[in-house]
Order: structure tokens, then C-alpha cells, then sequence
């Protein structure tokens, strides 16, 4: 259906496009069906799920995968999409890094994760897009994907953004927005959110919160932020901005966040606080393995150093842990989730952060909800947010009730 006005269809064929939109949607959600499935999935009669299941075959969307098990009479056969009738983008444009993946319709990577610079905070907005282009069009071409088999993307940045697609941190434009830059670049629809949203939609998809009802995300890196699935779905507030956990007074210390308030979490438990923190102590002589020149002081140096047994590093993530945790505490009274999901940086080793979470949230919860909230780290590692621009994406397709998105 590519190049096609779809509005401009004749009212048979629009109502048609319309239901292969549909299928395609049941297909992409639940992975392989036969056709009584899709039947009761869409509520077509038999006749006509089964022409528009057989042109999709010939148009190349549907691969018949045979007979599937008997369910008391005939072995039905079985349908799945065609892997590659479509592909999806994901980009996950951070602070360090970027990373693009495209997954193809079985939710699979193509290739692999295409990695980069990230010019986010070095450069201004034209030329952050500009280079973003770039690296997307190599990355299309080192991966041999045609651009019009792109049909949807999904985008993970840092720092505020609201769920119409302003950002209040970054890439914030005086006509239009960054979604309509984007869509206007890549001519596709675009889904976003903030990166610790979207990695907590992966946890929940492919994850350590797998299938959990009501869980808290929690991502420590530079910055630490939060992403919720509460109900089973994510939950981002009224206007798409709830999580800013980091921004969460915990002191009553006169210590400037670099949001312009004092007290903040992230001045006592971020990445730029633990780095800020370690800076101090190394110029005034503390021994320790972690380099001297300040300016060579990154996360990922000291959380190396503590996996080699540095006593100082050691204490200075247990001391963030400690911080985090006293924080946590007052979320599971809040929201007495069922589980909490710890990423980011930190939690290349988990053995010495989460320790002292735990020995935070022992100390300031009530021991009924502490008991019935389990603490964990990620399965992800640093792929968590791209791997979340997909989970968005199929969350959007999933819960679209005016049918405005498409995979067709």
C-alpha cells in the first residue's frame, strides 16, 4: 500500500485496508494465529478472514507456517507476519551515546546495534538533527534495509518531555517540536518518551519486570530518573513528565542541583555526584586506584574500580545506595509495587550497590510492604533503552483505539 492516499480509497477498498491494518496488528501483537484465531480476535466471519489472511500471503505480509496442534478436530493451519515485510527504528539518542537498531516484524534486531557518538550536549539542535540523519542513513545502508520498509519509529531521549512531543531539556524548538522534526525527517510516524519510560517499558517486555503488574524502574546513571508500570501498563502521568525521581528533595543540605533547586537526589546519588564526590577526596589525597587527573573521572572508572576490589569506590557507591534507598522507601509507601527494577551504570556489578538499597529500604519501610516488594537489577545492562524504543512502539500499536498508526 505504499505511495497510496489511503483516505482517497473507494469505500469497499477502504473498509478492506482498513481490516488488513487491523490483522496485521493482531499478527505483529500475538505472534503466530490461525485463522479462527483471527477470527475471534477481530470478529470477521470465517469467509472473509480467510480471503483477506490469503492476500496478505500473496502480497507478502503473512507466511503460512503449516498445521498447527489439533484443538479437538482438524489441525488448523498457522500464520505468522513475514519478518521482513516491514521494519521498525529505534533510536536511543543519550547523552554518550547513540544507538540505532531496527527490528524486524518478528521483534528481532536486524544486524546489530548500530553504536555512535552522541553530540547531544556538545552542539546545538540543527546540528545534533544533521548529524542524526547521518548516522541514520549509514546505518541503513550498513545494514541493507531499503527506507521505504521503515514504517514506524521509536525514540528514547533524556531529561523532561511531555507526551505531545516537547522537550524542556533538550532539542527544544521555537516553531513545532522534536516528535514533528523527526517525523518530518524520517516521514514516518514517531513514538517517544523519556529514556527512563522507555526503560522500564523494556524491563516490562523483555526484562527483569517481564509480565509484573506494578513495578518501579529506577535507572542510576549521570542522572537518575524512573519509569513505572503501574496496572500493567506504563504510567507517565497527565502530561507524560512523572518519574523524576532524581528531583525528589532528600536533604536538607544547600547543595545546587544543576535543575536550579536544592536538596535533590541527584546531588547525593547520581553518576555527576558520585564523580563530583570522588573529584573532591582525590584532590585533598585519598588513596585510591581511580585516576588523579579529575578531568579522566568518568561513572563507568569508578564503578571499574570498585569490581577491582577499590575500597574507596567501593564506599562511595554504597553511600549513593544508601541515599537511593532511603528514596525508595517513601515510593513503596506511595505505590506498594510488587517489584523494583534497578539500572543504569551502577549496576554492573550489583553487589555492591543493591546491598545497601536493601539496607536503606529494611531500615525506613514498613516491613508489610517492604515484604511484598522485591528488589532487582536489571537483565538489560545498556541496551535497555533501545531495546525500549520497540517495547513504545508496540505498546502504541497495541492500545491504538481510533486506528490511526500501521504497520501496512
Amino acid at each position: 500500500m505504499d505511495g497510496m492516499n489511503k483516505n482517497a480509497l473507494p469505500g469497499f477498498k477502504k473498509k478492506r485496508y482498513q481490516q488488513k491494518k487491523d490483522i496485521i496488528k493482531d499478527f505483529y501483537r500475538w505472534g503466530i494465529l490461525s485463522k479462527p484465531e483471527v477470527c475471534r480476535l477481530t470478529n470477521m466471519t470465517m469467509p472473509t478472514i480467510s480471503k483477506i489472511v490469503d492476500e496478505l500471503v500473496e502480497e507478502g505480509w503473512v507466511v503460512n507456517r503449516g498445521q498447527g496442534p489439533s484443538i479437538g478436530g482438524k489441525r488448523p493451519h498457522i500464520y505468522s507476519l513475514n519478518p521482513d515485510a516491514a521494519y521498525i527504528i529505534g533510536i536511543d539518542l543519550g547523552r554518550e551515546t547513540l544507538k540505532i537498531a531496527i527490528f524486524n516484524l518478528h521483534k528481532e534486531v536486524i544486524g546489530s546495534i548500530q553504536q555512535f557518538p552522541s553530540i547531544l550536549e556538545s552542539q546545538d539542535n540543527e546540528a545534533i538533527l544533521s548529524d542524526l540523519r547521518l548516522k541514520i542513513e549509514k546505518s541503513l545502508i550498513d545494514l541493507k534495509i531499503p527506507r521505504n520498509k521503515l514504517k514506524v519509529a521509536g525514540v528514547s531521549i533524556p531529561g523532561l518531555l511531555d507526551n505531545s512531543g516537547n522537550s524542556y531539556t533538550y532539542l527544544a524548538f521555537e516553531e513545532g517540536n522534536i516528535r514533528q522534526r523527526l517525523e518530518a525527517m524520517l516521514d514516518i510516524p514517531v513514538f517517544m518518551d523519556n529514556d527512563s519510560s522507555v526503560m522500564a517499558m523494556a524491563e516490562h517486555t523483555f526484562g527483569a519486570a517481564r509480565e509484573s503488574m506494578h513495578a518501579l524502574c529506577i535507572s542510576v546513571n549521570e542522572c537518575i530518573g524512573m519509569g513505572m508500570i503501574l496496572n500493567g501498563h506504563p504510567y507517565t502521568g497527565c502530561k507524560g513528565m512523572a518519574g523524576e525521581f532524581g528531583h525528589v528533595r532528600v536533604t536538607e543540605e544547600d547543595i545546587l542541583c544543576y535543575c536550579g533547586k536544592t536538596g535533590c537526589l541527584e546531588t547525593l546519588a547520581s553518576g555527576r555526584a558520585i564523580i563530583k564526590a570522588a573529584c573532591q577526596a582525590i584532590k585533598s589525597g585519598k588513596a585510591t586506584t581511580i585516576s588523579a587527573r579529575p578531568e579522566e573521572i568518568t561513572l563507568d572508572k569508578i564503578v571499574q574500580a570498585a569490581t577491582h576490589d577499590d575500597i574507596f569506590a567501593i564506599e562511595l557507591l554504597q553511600q549513593a545506595g544508601e541515599k537511593i534507598g532511603e528514596a525508595l522507601a517513601a515510593l513503596i509507601h506511595l505505590f506498594n509495587p510488587e517489584l523494583i527494577v534497578i539500572g543504569g551504570k551502577v549496576t554492573a556489578n550489583n553487589n555492591i550497590m543493591l546491598p545497601s538499597i536493601r539496607h536503606s529500604i529494611d531500615k525506613y519501610t514498613l516491613t508489610r510492604l517492604k515484604n511484598q516488594c522485591e528488589i532487582k537489577a536489571s537483565t538489560l545492562g545498556d541496551n535497555a533503552c533501545i531495546l525500549g524504543t520497540l517495547s513504545l512502539v508496540m505498546e502504541n500499536l497495541n492500545y491504538d483505539p481510533e486506528g490511526k498508526y500501521s504497520l501496512y
